[in-house]
């Protein structure tokens, strides 16, 4: 495994690779993980330099350490720095339903540093290289392994400073044995960095939420404006829907008051019985009497239940023979009707209909002569 293999070796205070020093153990070269002696393994055809130990392979930490280490010894001899770019994303929602939304963003930017100082405990959390420039400071954490660092990166984050992570996990022993590979990963590459915290960016995205938050309550001003006069028009709508109801039941009322006084009357003279059984024809004949009467009496004009389908006379609101809640239809009748009536009812659903929707009716429609 590459992990096993040792990239760096640490001689006083410095650190080589494999390619850089004497073979065997003529390197002179410790771990920097555990501490003890190596052995330069650099002369091999087909295996990568590397370093392993003279006495024992149970250390588990030398690639780390050595890895880990030999960047921030890389960032405390240059002290530069290239950050990483800032791409931020905030939205708001308009009280008119409006998504808007603002980007914060800055390219990657070089940075040089006054002063590094390298491992600097944090309290809860170590920072493998610290960068002053200008009283500023930025914290820096270096990945080596792919395992993901949460806890860490969420105590970073309280801390106010900026703070980045340079992820080497991805490179290869031969990368990392390459100078110009590992300098360019450690220092400038874009891709190998991102921020855990950064100051600028919360700065920028608390300007940016700021002119959000004005151009949402001009947004929403301006719906207001728009909208009362829509809302005086639905305030109006309502009542007219309200009165019209209102009127709807009086007129209901009073049409049900002069149903009883009418069905009270017929049950006096004999033609409302209290048990009226219901007959198809019968109820047909009724359609077909109170058509022709609107055609010979109301100049063919009448208005026309949906539920008993018998017509009554033009104006009326409701029906005036069975307890159908629902307004009339008015309708034309066709010149022909006198003589054409029979022949339609008897191809009509009418009947049919009537007797379902209201098999009883309260009142019933005056003799036909």
């Amino acid at each position: 495994m590459q992990h096993t293999k040792i990239p760096f070796g640490e001689r006083e205070g410095m650190f080589f690779r494999a390619s850089e020093v004497e073979n065997g153990r003529a390197c002179g070269c410790f771990c920097p993980g555990c501490g003890e002696p190596l052995n330069a393994a650099n002369r091999g055809q087909k295996v990568i330099p590397h370093f392993r130990h003279v006495h024992s392979e149970n250390c588990i930490s030398g690639y780390k350490a050595g890895v880990r280490r030999a960047a921030v010894a890389l960032i405390a001899a240059q002290r530069c720095l290239t950050l990483p770019a800032f791409h931020h994303r905030i939205s708001a929602t308009t009280a008119s339903g409006l998504t808007l939304s603002r980007e914060v963003i800055f390219p990657e930017a070089s940075v040089t540093a006054d002063s590094v100082e390298r491992f600097v405990d944090l309290g809860d959390v170590l920072a493998h290289a610290v960068l002053t420039t200008d009283n500023r400071q930025l914290h820096v954490r270096i990945k080596v392994f792919s395992r993901a660092e949460y806890k860490r990166y969420e105590r970073l984050s309280n801390i106010e400073a900026s703070s980045i992570e340079i992820d080497l996990s991805e490179l290869s022993l031969g990368q990392i044995n390459d100078p110009a590979t590992f300098e360019r990963a450690v220092l400038f590459d874009p891709t190998t960095r991102s921020w855990i915290r950064s100051l600028r960016g919360e700065m920028r995205i608390k300007r940016a939420e700021d002119e959000l938050l004005d151009e949402v309550n001009h947004c929403n001003t301006q719906w207001e404006l728009e909208q009362a006069p829509l809302r005086e028009i639905e305030k109006a709508r309502r009542v007219e829907q309200e009165v019209k109801v209102t009127e709807h039941a009086a007129a209901l009322a009073a049409h049900r008051q002069t149903q009883l006084e009418t069905a009270e009357a017929q049950r006096n003279a004999g033609i409302l019985v209290t048990y009226e059984p219901p007959d198809l024809k019968r109820r047909a004949e009724l359609i077909a009497n109170q058509t022709l009467r609107a055609a010979r009496d109301w100049g063919g004009q009448a208005v026309e239940c949906s539920a008993c389908w018998l017509l009554s006379p033009p104006g009326n609101q409701f029906c005036l023979f069975c307890d159908s809640e629902k307004s009339t239809t008015p309708i034309q009748l066709p010149k022909d009707v006198a003589t054409t009536i029979h022949n339609r009812m008897r191809s009509s659903a009418k009947p049919d209909h009537s007797l379902q929707n209201a098999p009883t009716l309260l009142v019933q429609p005056d003799p036909f002569t």
